[in-house]
């Protein structure tokens, strides 16, 4: 794989970042993970009140990769599975809807008020999370093309939480709080966006539109492959599963290992052939559970990398 063609390709994505930067103030973070999130092909999960743009920005990305099948659905207490499949959960993919997307033929999915739903709708997500196929009743298993499921939710988890959701929750790699925009500079800001300024794609700073091809995370995905982990980055990885364990912060060993994709993908981003220490500054968002674990997560990885 030519890494120049993935550093070009990486040189788009940054642009594309920094646009969204211009109007989703206090977002960078958010932007970062979402943007790691559909490279490396895991899901995510945003969590905060209404109004803090949320899904807003995954849309702006969205409209930015073409060839993309987007799928957005809010979840109720009384959604059933069937009302999130094209094919009305049939199993059969002669019974799609080609007009109709749904989660089964999308490649980017957004469930807002994820928790929301039943359990049984919700634990019907997992096959669909973990493999990229549903199951309904006597079919075969159907496989699906999504890349990626970003969940938002208003509702933060602790350790009082429903434990018949916490498999599903662990499928969520990514896990960021959404927090109001602090800042008087940029809460001035805010108030002087003019309607439509928020969800509009442009990108306006670099005077020409960037959009990303779905090949193009092909093309990072084979790159981010051969990215080496130094024994020093092992090593810093270490002590911060030590140092999180010392504070009853327990990272399951297969979430370790989904990190590794996550860090490689970092560095092709960052048009390096190995993962630096700032990079390790990504897994903030994978290495909490409940609320409470986040400012010890931020502490030990704040200090491990100084």
């Amino acid at each position: 794989m030519n890494d120049n063609n993935a550093y070009t390709i990486a040189d788009k994505i940054n642009a594309i970042k920094d646009g969204l930067n211009v109007n989703f103030l206090e977002r960078k973070n958010a932007v970062d993970m979402i943007v790691l999130s559909v490279i490396s092909g895991k899901h995510s999960i945003l969590i905060g009140g209404p109004g803090l743009a949320k899904t807003a920005v995954l849309k702006a990305l969205a409209c930015r990769i073409k060839g993309l099948k987007f799928f957005d659905f809010q979840m109720t207490p009384a959604t059933k599975i069937e009302e999130l499949l094209s094919c009305g959960g049939t199993g059969d993919s002669r019974s799609r809807n080609k007009n109709k997307i749904g989660i089964d033929n999308c490649d980017i999915a957004l469930i807002d008020e994820f928790f929301k739903g039943h359990h049984s709708t919700l634990n019907s997500l997992l096959s669909i999370m973990n493999e990229r196929i549903f199951y309904n009743g006597n079919s075969e298993p159907v496989k699906i093309p999504l890349i990626s499921l970003f969940a938002s939710s208003n509702e933060r988890t602790d350790k009082s939480s429903d434990s018949n959701l916490l498999p599903l929750y662990d499928r969520f790699l990514f896990r960021m709080e959404i927090l109001p925009v602090r800042s008087e500079e940029n809460f001035k800001k805010l108030l002087g966006l003019k309607d439509g300024d928020i969800e509009k794609c442009e990108i306006s700073k670099y005077g020409e539109e960037v959009f990303l091809q779905r090949e193009d995370i092909n093309i990072l995905n084979k790159t981010a492959e051969n990215i080496e982990i130094s024994d020093e980055i092992l090593n810093k990885m270490y002590l911060i599963r030590e140092e999180l364990k010392n504070k009853q912060v327990i990272v399951s060993d297969r979430r370790w290992r989904e990190t590794v994709k996550i860090l490689k993908t970092a560095a092709v981003l960052n048009k390096r052939s190995n993962v630096a220490a700032e990079d390790l500054k990504m897994l903030e968002p994978s290495l909490w559970t409940y609320y409470s674990d986040i400012r010890a997560v931020k502490n030990v990885v704040g200090r491990v990398l100084k």
